[in-house]
């Protein structure tokens, strides 16, 4: 009685004990590699984020700055012509008109008065006494962010927005004998830069208190949030390494991470004083796994609790006599074969000889045999004569091997009905030892009619993607020659067009009336139109770079031609560090280049996103394309395509058609991603 009771003790208070025990110390285990590991690659990956938005804003200013400078000088080349004064202006506004960075653009002659300008604006004015011309004249200039002064009771004048800040840009005009003639001058907004800025860094919500400055050599911030760091701390940070990320301690005693790098245009004369730096509190980085911490600590702690109640439960259950545990098995056991007996399946098992020892109802059905008559007979007699030989050998061995309960795995078996049909099953075999005997069952599926329909189904896509294959042959060679023929022919009859033009206006008389006049000009402008037509269907005909620079290149003019048009959309091209410079074959390039242009047309037609990614990585034997925005995302439904829509379809029959994968799902976060992979990546690498 004591030795019951003792028992009951055990099984009642001290079992449910050892799993919450092992609980606690696992979910002790599992915070502290959390804090260590995650945290560890957070914090790496919060290194390499606030390097790479630092960069990456620079990299754009420089961009921009030396696209702004370049077409300044270009322009300035009218000066060593004679250019007509309206012309000039033509040109000017419409170059004004390409970007919004723009606010004024101007050219003064040698001594500083504006002889023509956009929208009119200061002509007649000397601006000889501003940096703009000061520094001007002495060559290519940029200047810093400042009030617009000279322009604001200019531009609300004639009705043109005031920018609240802007940036000179200007460059010295000389006559065709090399002499001083004046300076050819722009204001950028500064607004451009903040776009610029805030699309680096992203939605709000995952910014974690990333921040991106725009600093001048004074160390003023001209455009963002320097951390709350001690000046001198400041200082010190604006004269490190480039591109390396540091950590400094602000004023609370937090840690930050700090990165900088200097806006230098590339292939420019142009020079600048500024640089990026891009910060980032440490704790915010850090966030994701504090709030891991709390999850394990509050789900571990249930967990643990629920293992108790569990442990409670089972040790009660242990406590009951025998013979309800014996009364309980034989239900089971009754249970067990009421469900063999219904069950849809066929489910035989045979001794270690082979014999039949159980055929239920099913298997009766699907082979042809009462279940009285195949106990006690052979598997044999349900095999195929040629398959017997090589099943018996693989059942011994099978039956040899050391396990109480060892699954086989599934797979397709043929079998022999009654009546001499051949049957394709599918088989899942297990082994059990029973009262030390062991016996192999087999649960078999009759799926002979679904083999076939599988055959057949692959077959006809076999005969698809053939199809599929010589009609986008087919599409890139018309398409080729489509293309050819407009850049051959009416490209060239619109360029003598364009240059007969030109050379026929400067012979017309200036005293032509002003209609006469307004018809010149409307003629220009509707050979300018057609021209810039022919080029847009070129670039829709045949990818410009594709053939000759590649797949990375193709993809970055692209982006680039749509970016303008794109607004406020931001665009970018992220490249894996190893694919920057591989290649693919034509066609597979082909593809992936069409594939990411109908993505980012649906992306900027249908997703409301704020910013489109399109990332390339790869090997020369493996591509993976991703196109990804954070807009309303796809829904499920939609993910195979659209009755009436062809979009997804059309890119996954391209994928298809070069033997890659495309896969359109919703991201968890928001937005849609559709990526194309094709080839075997490198092993240990995960796409996207």
């Amino acid at each position: 009685m004591l030795k019951t009771q003792r028992r009951d003790r055990v099984l009642t208070w001290v079992l449910p004990l050892l799993p919450v025990t092992v609980a606690l110390v696992l979910l002790g285990l599992v915070l502290l590699a959390a804090e260590r590991t995650v945290g560890e690659e957070l914090t790496r990956r919060a290194h390499y984020r606030v390097e790479q938005a630092g960069g990456l804003y620079a990299d754009q200013l420089a961009r921009l700055l030396a696209r702004r400078s370049a077409e300044l000088e270009l322009l300035g080349a009218f000066s060593r012509t004679s250019i007509r004064d309206e012309a000039w202006r033509g040109q000017m506004q419409r170059l004004k008109a390409t970007s919004g960075s723009y606010v004024w653009i101007g050219v003064t002659d040698a001594y500083g008065d504006v002889r023509v300008a956009t929208d009119g604006v200061l002509e007649g004015a000397s601006i000889d006494d501003l940096p703009l011309f000061q520094q001007g004249r002495n060559g290519l200039w940029f200047g810093s962010l400042h009030a617009p002064m000279a322009l604001a009771e200019p531009l609300r004048s004639i009705g043109l927005p005031v920018p609240a800040e802007l940036a000179d840009i200007a460059s010295p005009l000389f006559d065709d004998e090399g002499h001083f003639a004046g300076v050819i001058a722009a204001h950028l907004d500064a607004s451009y830069f903040e776009e610029r800025r805030q699309g680096v860094l992203g939605p709000v919500a995952a910014r974690r208190l990333l921040e991106v400055a725009l600093v001048d050599a004074d160390g003023r911030v001209l455009l963002g949030g320097r951390p709350a760091v001690p000046e001198n701390v400041w200082r010190s940070a604006l004269l490190g390494i480039e591109g390396a990320t540091s950590v400094v301690t602000d004023m609370n005693g937090q840690a930050v991470l700090l990165s900088r790098a200097p806006v230098r245009p590339a292939d420019s004369a142009l020079r600048t004083t500024w640089q990026v730096v891009a910060w980032q509190p440490l704790d915010a980085a850090l966030q994701p796994v504090h709030q891991l911490e709390r999850s394990l600590a509050t789900w571990g702690g249930l967990t643990a609790l629920a293992i108790g109640l569990i442990g409670f439960a089972v040790s009660r259950r242990l406590a009951r006599p025998y013979s309800e545990s014996e009364k309980h098995l034989r239900e089971q056991g009754e249970v067990l074969t009421a469900v063999i007996n219904a069950a849809s399946d066929a489910v035989i098992s045979v001794d270690e000889h082979g014999l039949i020892e159980l055929f239920n109802p099913a298997a009766a059905r699907i082979f042809g045999h009462p279940p009285e008559r195949m106990i006690g007979r052979p598997l044999d007699t349900l095999l195929p004569p040629g398959t017997r030989a090589s099943h018996v050998g693989y059942l011994r061995r099978f039956a040899d091997a050391q396990a109480t309960t060892r699954p086989m795995g599934a797979g397709r078996v043929a079998g022999l009905r009654a009546d001499g049909e051949t049957l394709e099953l599918e088989a899942s075999i297990s082994q059990i030892t029973v009262r030390g005997r062991k016996l192999l069952t087999a649960i078999l599926r009759d799926v002979t009619e679904r083999g076939r329909a599988e055959r057949a189904l692959e077959r006809y896509q076999h005969e698809l993607s053939e199809l599929t294959q010589r009609l986008l042959n087919q599409e890139k060679q018309t398409t080729r020659r489509l293309a050819q023929t407009l850049h051959d022919q009416l490209g060239q009859t619109l360029g003598a067009i364009r240059l007969s033009y030109d050379a026929f206006s400067g012979l017309v008389p200036q005293t032509l009336s002003p209609k006469a006049r307004e018809r010149e000009r409307k003629l220009g402008d509707l050979i300018d139109q057609a021209i810039a037509e022919v080029r847009q269907a070129l670039v829709a005909l045949r990818p410009p770079l594709l053939e000759e620079a590649g797949l990375l290149a193709a993809l970055d003019n692209e982006l680039r031609s749509r970016a303008v048009g794109a607004e406020p959309v931001g665009l970018r091209l992220d490249v894996a560090p190893g694919a920057s410079r591989v290649r693919w074959p034509a066609d597979v390039e082909y593809a992936a280049f069409m594939v990411a242009r109908e993505a980012l047309a649906n992306a900027l037609l249908h997703a409301d996103a704020a910013e489109v990614v399109v990332h390339i990585d790869g090997t020369a034997r493996w591509l993976h394309l991703a196109i990804t925005d954070d807009g309303v995302g796809l829904d499920a439904s939609l993910a195979a395509g659209r009755p009436g829509h062809l979009g997804i379809v059309g890119m996954r029959e391209r994928a298809h058609a070069i033997g890659a994968q495309l896969v359109a799902r919703r991201c968890a976060e928001g937005g849609t991603v559709i990526s194309l992979t094709w080839g075997h990546p490198p092993e240990g690498t995960s796409p996207g």
